[in-house]
């Protein structure tokens, strides 16, 4: 990870892999019950394409193609947007730390939050957490498209 924040002590490393053994799971569970929901929309979306009299393969093509490019647009380009603004880092440096954050290779080269002399609003780290799920999530249904 990003190692910013790390357990120093043996009885913080110690809760720290006891946390995991029940944390890891429970954070699958959520990232598939969330791909279960966008998954279902993608469903209807389908079902919509097809009561238009459109052939299966075609829907296919297109409802992939919807929530790839959707997807982009939320987890990629906007939210790079959003960190040249708040970070002061340039378009493709947000493009560069989303990619590598949602791909969970997180080499900690950018972190956010963390730009000396920069304010920040109180739930901004919050938001990005919450934007890292679903976008975990919004990459799971893809594999399962």
């Amino acid at each position: 990870g990003y190692g910013t924040l790390r357990p120093k002590t043996a009885g913080g490393q110690i809760f720290c892999v006891f946390f995991a053994l029940f944390g890891i799971p429970l954070n699958i569970v959520f990232l598939h019950r969330v791909g279960k929901m966008l998954s279902l929309l993608c469903k209807k979306l389908g079902k919509f394409l097809y009561e238009k009299g459109m052939r299966k393969k075609k829907i296919k093509f297109l409802t992939l193609l919807f929530f790839l490019a959707t997807g982009i647009l939320v987890f990629l380009c906007l939210p790079s947007l959003f960190f040249q603004i708040t970070e002061g880092w340039s378009y493709s440096e947000g493009i560069y730390f989303a990619f590598i954050t949602l791909s969970t290779i997180g080499f900690g080269d950018y972190v956010v939050g963390k730009q000396p002399g920069r304010n920040y609003f109180s739930y901004y780290r919050t938001l990005v957490a919450i934007w890292i799920l679903f976008g975990l999530a919004w990459i799971a249904l893809l594999f399962n498209l």
